[in-house]
């Protein structure tokens, strides 16, 4: 009998483990974003945010789901709609709590001009911060609130390609 109630706790315990999480609601309004494509949720890694560590080589590196970037993980991505004189971005991401994801891990989001999932030379990117800290798994996080109209963006830059980049359209034009 004991064997039994082990085993079925593991078995709970397993499926507590992989419930997943939801990010719901209009996470920014604002016209910052207005004319902008994408934006992409991602959670540190450990308990802050450093929007600093996006402004260097962000070309390198895909924003799918699941990938870490600068010891943070991608949870997601979203549409951003155009509603007046703002851009509007709605969340709708489900994710697990998996890897280096872990309660508590502030979330952030990034938003590109032109690209999706792959940062591209010459793209703009906003990074915006509000306090949002991933939930107990099996949770939802509603991120609609008054303090996400007009939400500021605490940082501002262009893709910068690597020099290999420039040696090959070099290349091409030489051809």
């Amino acid at each position: 009998m004991k064997t039994k109630l082990i085993i079925a706790g593991l078995m709970l315990s397993s499926i507590v483990a992989n419930a997943s999480v939801t990010l719901s609601g209009t996470s920014i309004v604002s016209s910052a974003i207005l004319g902008y494509s994408k934006g992409v949720f991602i959670a540190s890694n450990s308990a802050s945010f450093d929007a600093s560590l996006f402004t260097t080589e962000i070309d390198l590196f895909s924003f799918a789901a699941g990938t870490d970037v600068f010891g943070y993980t991608v949870l997601g991505s979203a549409s951003i709609n155009t509603a007046g004189t703002n851009g509007v971005l709605g969340s709708g991401v489900t994710y697990n709590l998996t890897g280096s994801v872990g309660t508590g891990n502030e979330i952030g989001v990034l938003t590109f001009a032109t690209s999706t999932t792959t940062a591209l030379p010459g793209d703009t990117v906003l990074v915006f911060t509000n306090g949002w800290t991933v939930p107990a798994d099996g949770s939802n996080l509603p991120l609609t609130g008054a303090p996400n109209f007009g939400l500021v963006p605490v940082a501002t830059y262009s893709v910068i390609p690597e020099p290999s980049v420039y040696s090959t359209l070099a290349g091409f034009v030489a051809l």
